[in-house]
């Protein structure tokens, strides 16, 4: 099948999924600065092919409709300029039947409070780029009824945000 990380950045998590599947992953990064990161760590674990770099945007995002089993992305939702905009764009690349998971975690409360220690130490505006995250969990319901998208769950936990979202 066919997976889309949406913000791939560096290609970390692109990478991690085709290690342990055999989808073909398309890293969709807007930054092409990333995408070069992303290209370098691709070829450091072989797996050129399997792991595609893809300059564009998740306003407009270049593939066909129906083309992506899954799409995933972690970490740049809170970025995108138009959510709504977003979301019907990965609903109309989503295959039937296939799911987006979309949002962030760090999998324990503990880890991710330790690790907001450590950006607080290291970014002075870490307190501010954090509080994006809660505007969108606020507003997620609105914006997905206004991008149209009906079938969906929340995971909202002490450690993790995630909006999934199946494609009947």
């Amino acid at each position: 099948g066919v997976c889309i990380d949406v913000g791939t950045g560096t290609g970390a998590l692109a990478i991690a999924i085709a290690k342990i599947t055999n989808l073909k992953v398309y890293a969709l990064d807007i930054s092409k600065k990333a995408l070069e990161f992303a290209e370098k760590h691709i070829g450091e674990e072989r797996l050129e092919g399997k792991v595609i770099p893809v300059l564009g945007d998740v306003h407009s995002m270049p593939f066909k409709s129906d083309f992506a089993d899954l799409i995933i992305s972690r970490g740049s939702l809170a970025f995108w300029k138009d959510k709504v905009k977003a979301f019907r764009e990965i609903y109309r690349v989503l295959r039937p039947n296939g799911f987006a998971f979309i949002g962030g975690g760090f999998g324990t409360k503990e880890l991710k409070e330790r690790i907001w220690r450590e950006m607080e130490k290291r970014d002075p505006e870490w307190v501010n780029k954090r509080g994006r995250t809660r505007r969108v969990k606020k507003d997620i319901d609105k914006i997905l009824s206004n991008a149209e998208i009906q079938s969906y769950e929340l995971i909202d936990d002490e450690a993790n945000f995630w909006v999934v979202i199946g494609k009947g």
